[in-house]
């Protein structure tokens, strides 16, 4: 079960609120691995205050980047050089 990114971060942030570390931290990275920056930033945080593993954060860094890597395309670049506003207006 993948899921859509937003909803997985949101997911996670229910869980952590609810104290459930364990279940956030799999939503966020889910999410990260989907190429979700937050949900990075939040596997990090985990890392850095002990709840996530070495190999958690690095697993999720490495699905964040080839997803990221997989998400880019000439078209993307040139689109997001115009700028949002020149895009509608073509």
């Amino acid at each position: 079960m993948c899921g859509h990114v937003n909803a997985r971060r949101n997911l996670g942030y229910m869980e952590y609120n609810a104290g459930n570390n364990d279940l956030a931290l799999q939503h966020f990275l889910i999410s990260a691995k989907l190429g979700d920056e937050y949900s990075l930033n939040e596997v990090k945080s985990a890392f850095m205050s002990s709840i996530a593993t070495k190999a958690d954060y690095a697993g999720a860094l490495r699905g964040y980047q080839s997803a990221i890597e997989e998400m880019s395309s000439p078209d993307r670049a040139e689109a997001k050089a115009l700028g949002f506003e020149q895009i509608y207006q073509i």
